[in-house]
């Protein structure tokens, strides 16, 4: 059981960090902003009577707060359907509706959400709390969880992917690109951490790379991997490498 300081009951994500509750790849919290310059973060809890986070199973309402000022207030409240929903394919059509009602709000907070009824929630976008204890109790935690889970996030190194630098040549499999521009876009990246990854996938039949001079590591690496390369030509501070497979006899 979880209370507003311990979250431990909350499920655990997949992303990657040990947080306890669902996430995707990228977090979205709505933010309703006024007039006032002041923003609102949405949450829906499922609760009974009693304003008590409940099973999405059992009857009570779905309740969306909002931020306003530094208090939680009172959306909307509607019925909870999905309890009364019998059969996967009945669940799923009720948490879609309720979806539709809930708006912008993707946070959802129970204190229990099994089966068909998570995974619909999951694939809709929410990100889930499972938490028992009262309804206004857990919003200041959930809020404080989620944009926590946001700086971790937003530390987390970009991926870098070659593709979209990649311009087709006048042959299938042929491609050039222009490591001076992927280097101004990435200047936390080197030539070899931008071309040995895809050098090793191997996917292309000929790769021109416009870059300032000759990477050092070209001469050992490339030979390594099973590629050679020529300089096809040669300006003032910028040069074409072709670099292709090593022919075998």
């Amino acid at each position: 059981m979880a209370s507003e300081n311990n979250l431990t009951e909350l499920m655990q994500i997949e992303h990657g960090y040990d947080r306890k509750h669902s996430l995707k790849s990228q977090p979205e919290i709505s933010m309703n902003c006024n007039t006032k310059g002041g923003c609102g973060l949405k949450i829906a809890v499922v609760e009974n009577n009693n304003q008590k986070t409940s099973s999405i199973f059992e009857p009570g309402f779905i309740a969306t707060y909002e931020e306003d000022g530094g208090e939680w207030k009172v959306l909307n409240r509607l019925e909870n359907k999905v309890c009364s929903a019998k059969g996967m394919a009945a669940v799923r059509v009720a948490v879609a509706d309720t979806v539709k009602q809930l708006g912008d709000a993707k946070i959802v907070v129970a204190s229990e959400i099994p089966g068909i009824a998570f995974g619909a929630f999951q694939s809709a976008g929410f990100d889930i709390f499972l938490v028992e204890n009262s309804a206004l109790d857990v919003l200041d935690s959930v809020k404080t969880e989620m944009l926590e889970v946001i700086e971790n996030l937003q530390k987390e190194p970009r991926k870098f992917d070659i593709i979209q630098f990649l311009e087709p040549g006048m042959n299938k499999g042929d491609f050039c690109l222009n490591m001076e521009k992927i280097l101004i876009k990435n200047p936390e990246l080197s030539s070899k951490k931008i071309l040995i990854p895809y050098l090793k996938k191997g996917e292309f039949n000929r790769l021109d790379v416009i870059c300032s001079h000759i990477p050092k590591w070209f001469n050992i690496d490339l030979g390594i991997l099973g590629f050679e390369y020529e300089t096809v030509n040669e300006l003032p501070n910028r040069m074409t490498v072709r670099i292709v497979r090593v022919q075998t006899p």
